[in-house]
């Protein structure tokens, strides 16, 4: 994942159930054989796997860490020699907290920017059309993208909680990513053929966000170059739009109405609850991203309004 040779394109699961065709594929009936089927499965993946997989988060979280801690130096560097001596300890408090910030904003370019190539390079090899199983319990190649989210967003939280000091909405989405990632990374139903989507392409989005916040982080940024601001912010809004909008709302709905069948199929307590927050969270996801999406159009709407005036 990071560092290391670009895996191959994701195999489905070996079945020999037939793919959906599109209009299934984006309305799935319920049926109880199935369900039954995919209820007499392991509930979890092997316990061996799954040792290695929580290894390897903490390992994806050490190294975003490292380049974290890595980035914040250089940028405070930077800053004292742009600056040079003579600050006070008040402008020293706030140039370190500009710096983590700074830190913080590039190392999330830095890995928004590998999980959408990577998910794109994923996303193009998924037919559209597949079983209901494949999209289940299949294609579980696709867990990388689990492990990457987990481990990227338990060393966001921590970050964004207690030193840039984030909106309570990145928070609680830090908080639901890790629910539904550890679903996809540790239970057999781990509906990995959305995964590549949903916690790969999606984040490209963010890599214009980076850009954006930085130069909201330095006013005389927007000022000395007022026509590359203006572009990153339409850049962002357009592939926001698109990726966590437009193109997030059939292939989410898909994906939550084989959960909420799974959900309902279930007689087994723990795995109900275990569905019950995967589900949950989710919905959390998805309605902070129709919040966000309704703050983007709402700023467009106003910029436009404030330039015929």
């Amino acid at each position: 994942f990071f560092f290391g040779p670009l895996p191959p394109p994701p195999a489905p699961f070996a079945t020999q159930a037939r793919p959906s065709n599109a209009m299934s594929s984006l309305i799935p009936r319920y049926d109880p054989t199935l369900f039954g089927e995919i209820h007499q499965l392991s509930a979890y993946l092997p316990t061996e796997e799954n040792k290695e997989s929580i290894q390897f988060i903490f390992y994806i979280a050490a190294v975003i860490a490292i380049i974290h801690c890595c980035l914040y130096v250089v940028v405070k560097l930077w800053d004292g020699y742009r600056k040079g001596d003579g600050e006070s300890s008040d402008e020293k408090r706030a140039s370190s907290f500009d710096a983590s910030k700074a830190a913080y904003q590039l190392t999330n370019l830095f890995v928004n920017l590998t999980l959408g190539c990577l998910g794109i390079y994923y996303q193009v090899s998924i037919p559209l059309a597949e079983s209901a199983m494949n999209k289940i319990v299949g294609y579980e190649q696709n867990k990388i993208f689990a492990l990457g989210q987990v481990g990227y967003q338990l060393w966001a939280l921590p970050v964004g909680l207690f030193v840039v000091g984030e909106a309570k909405s990145m928070i609680m989405h830090h908080i639901a990513v890790i629910c539904v990632g550890s679903v996809s990374a540790f239970i057999r139903c781990g509906f990995r053929y959305y995964v590549p989507y949903f916690y790969g392409v999606i984040e490209i989005s963010s890599v214009p966000l980076s850009i954006m916040n930085s130069f909201k982080n330095n006013r005389e940024w927007i000022k000395a170059y007022p026509e590359m601001y203006a572009t990153v912010r339409l850049v962002f809004a357009i592939t926001f739009l698109l990726v966590r909008v437009l193109l997030w709302t059939p292939f989410y709905w898909n994906f939550f109405a084989y959960a909420s069948m799974l959900l309902y199929s279930s007689e087994s307590m723990s795995t109900r609850a275990i569905l019950a927050c995967f589900n949950l969270s989710s919905l959390i996801l998805t309605f902070l991203q129709y919040f966000w999406a309704t703050k983007i159009v709402s700023a467009a709407v106003q910029g436009n309004q404030s330039k015929r005036k």
